[in-house]
């Protein structure tokens, strides 16, 4: 049998630990001990992500910039409403990053904070008296996810737009509430004011923003709820939590 030469040596199994752990696994090429490792590496990751976090805010603040040059150039009404839409649905994520990187939480944020600031920036958008309406959000602490936060904010703008847009001839209110529905994991939010009802036949598909809002409400595992009577409009759809 062929003798192994002096410069190699036969292969050796770690010993192992009583718990069948091999006992070099808590150490590497550096030193230090595993959970020291992926700890760090946890953090680089962190920096990671709020550092594109911060790179998406800066890139939607600068499409709104870019966005708002041409605003004085619109002079077709339905080119303005669209114009005055799709910065409604920009600005819904900017701050939504915003917040992200604000809080340095992560990958979530305080639903009520973000609904708050998402509803004024949505009624100050809104020209002329209507700006005035006020809106109130009232929501049990929830903390939302990134990917649950983004469709149901583009809902909330389309709602709150719908509202300010087609309810009020004269002043009135817009109420937004969020509730958790107990054990399900899931939370409710409801939209409400007290405009003109929805005309006689209203097709939520007839409309693109009301049509947006029903393909976010399925990616969010619900459908959108519309109750319209003299009184006002509610509408309300389901989100996890």
């Amino acid at each position: 049998m062929p003798m192994l030469p002096r410069s190699q040596t036969a292969y050796s199994p770690p010993d192992q630990t009583g718990d069948g752990v091999a006992s070099g696994v808590s150490g590497g090429a550096s030193g230090m001990p595993l959970a020291d490792r992926l700890a760090a590496r946890i953090q680089e990751l962190e920096a990671e992500l709020r550092e594109l976090q911060h790179r998406a805010k800066n890139s939607l603040q600068l499409v709104i910039s870019l966005l708002k040059l041409q605003a004085g150039r619109i002079r077709d009404p339905d080119a303005r409403a669209a114009y005055e839409q799709t910065m409604v649905r920009i600005e819904a994520l900017a701050i939504l990053y915003r917040q992200l990187h604000e809080s340095g939480a992560g990958t979530h944020v305080d639903l009520g904070r973000y609904v708050t600031a998402l509803c004024e920036a949505v009624r100050e958008g809104t020209p002329g008296a209507l700006s005035r309406v006020p809106v109130t959000v009232n929501s049990d602490p929830i903390q939302i996810g990134l990917y649950e936060a983004m469709p149901l904010g583009l809902i909330i703008a389309e709602l709150v737009t719908n509202c300010l847009h087609h309810a009020f001839p004269d002043d009135g209110w817009i109420r937004i509430t969020v509730r958790q529905q107990g054990d399900s994991g899931r939370a409710r939010l409801t939209v409400e004011d007290n405009g003109r009802a929805l005309p006689a036949g209203f097709d939520t598909t007839s409309e693109d923003g009301m049509m947006l809002a029903e393909a976010l409400a399925g990616q969010l595992g619900d459908t959108l709820s519309t109750d319209s009577d003299a009184a006002g409009t509610t509408a309300s759809v389901s989100f996890p939590v």
